[in-house]
């Protein structure tokens, strides 16, 4: 399918994200909410039917009906095989794995590694296209790099921490990833409501596209300049020799909270480290301000990012900021290949501990989501709000002393979303048509309720 068509869909579908639980529905303004600490879990490429596509109550794999179709739009008979990190058949995989999402656990445990499926931007889109019976999210298989793996799915003895959080939280079933494809712009729309630009971006990084749409070549830079895949930051550590040589100098969310006089940190695991911070759990193009000239280009600025281990000291000793983004080491965030679903649970589950023990549980609203669904496969065809996005639903948490119990909000959310939570709360200006539309997931809160003390956690 052309890509164009993809990106072209009704406009009318910006008004699902802008829906029924905008910020205008609440009773309340911000400055009135018993809420002076809001902190981001931010984690890694897993998608929202990969994790809780069995949850009861949410919108998951049973109101799925399609079959995946291969490249010349046929059904599949059986899904091909799952691929391994090698890239060949994982002989824990059977041969013959019906063609319908499957359970992982039945063959691989939450601590074991497997392939990590591509989550590029244009890749992500064609996934979404239907298959020969016409249901959309039909090509997830064909347009994926990982055979049938893409469609495996975990249950409750995997993420025991999530689900736990859910019975007694909040989860929300339709907030999707703000970009279709990978982790940085997806980064950066978190901190900017919108994409990275590189004007200047050398051929090699861009990618060419036909009048129609249609995809020549793949490239980190689309033809207006927009960085749609992974280049690492123009200020070191960095990893790889793809590099976004333009400083950023778009408005970001530091610029508001910085003029509103509110205290913000982004703890990135690795970060004291310095010249070893790669090594030290740091994953360069996860780590969004690290772009931004006005933040990199002073100690000042740079003073707002800190190591991971930061955020437990001031949870523990005093400090934490009001706003206060947590990106965990890469054998902790679920990143496919280099981390595991069971890994990352056990870190949330020990952090929100923490929080839940601190001097701040009784006025924090904790946001626990992921960048981007990495690959794997949801059934949930996301709305189309601009070209770039939204992309795949992603699995979101809700957890604090006023969060509703056992509630599934099923408003539709985006990394917007969290802007503008945060501006609601400070009384802060948007970025970007995107935060301006957002709605802040406040169906999630009850401000009246008597706060919720801490829970038992697995």
């Amino acid at each position: 399918m052309m890509i164009w068509r993809l990106l072209a869909a009704p406009l009318v579908a910006v008004l699902l994200v802008a829906c029924t639980t905008g910020v205008d529905d609440h009773p309340r303004g911000g400055e009135r909410a018993p809420i002076d600490h809001i902190v981001i879990l931010f984690l890694e490429n897993r998608s929202f039917d990969h994790l809780f596509g069995t949850y009861p109550g949410a919108d998951g794999l049973a109101n799925y009906r399609g079959r995946q179709a291969d490249g010349n739009g046929v059904a599949y008979a059986t899904l091909p095989a799952p691929l391994g990190r090698d890239g060949k058949p994982d002989p824990r995989f059977p041969a013959d794995l019906r063609n319908a999402p499957f359970p992982m656990g039945r063959f691989v445990s939450p601590f074991d590694q497997t392939n990590n499926p591509v989550h590029r931007f244009y890749h992500m889109q064609r996934q979404y296209a239907p298959g020969a019976d016409g249901v959309p999210m039909g090509r997830w298989v064909a347009e994926g790099t990982s055979g049938g793996a893409t469609m495996g799915y975990y249950d409750r003895s995997a993420s025991p921490v999530q689900w736990r959080l859910a019975d007694e939280f909040v989860l929300l079933d339709h907030y999707f990833q703000s970009i279709h494809g990978g982790s940085f712009p997806n980064h950066f729309s978190l901190i900017s409501g919108t994409l990275a630009r590189y004007p200047d971006a050398p051929p090699a990084e861009r990618a060419e596209l036909l009048p129609d749409g249609r995809v020549v070549k793949d490239g980190e830079v689309d033809p207006a300049g927009y960085v749609v895949n992974n280049l690492d930051p123009p200020y070191p550590p960095q990893r790889v020799q793809h590099i976004l040589r333009t400083p950023q100098t778009l408005p970001t969310i530091a610029d508001r909270l910085d003029a509103g006089r509110v205290t913000w940190r982004w703890y990135a695991a690795g970060w004291g480290a310095g010249a070893d911070a790669v090594r030290s759990g740091l994953v360069p193009h996860h780590n969004p301000f690290q772009y931004v000239q006005r933040i990199m280009d002073t100690p000042e600025g740079r003073a707002h990012i800190e190591d991971g281990a930061a955020f437990v000291r001031a949870l523990r000793d005093g400090g934490l900021p009001a706003v206060a983004f947590v990106k965990p080491h890469w054998a902790q965030n679920a990143h496919a290949v280099s981390s595991t679903v069971g890994a990352a649970d056990r870190w949330i589950g020990e952090t929100v501990r923490e929080i839940m023990a601190s001097r701040y549980w009784p006025r924090v609203a904790v946001v626990i989501t992921y960048d981007e669904g990495g690959g794997w496969f949801d059934h949930v065809r996301p709305p189309v709000v601009d070209r770039f996005g939204l992309g795949t639903r992603v699995p979101t948490l809700v957890v604090s002393p006023y969060a509703r119990r056992g509630r599934i909000a099923h408003g539709w959310y985006e990394h917007a979303s969290i802007l503008k939570l945060i501006e609601w709360r400070f009384g802060l200006e948007p970025l970007t048509e995107r935060d301006r539309r957002a709605a802040a997931f406040l169906e999630a809160f009850d401000f009246d309720q008597p706060p919720r003390p801490p829970i038992a956690l697995p």
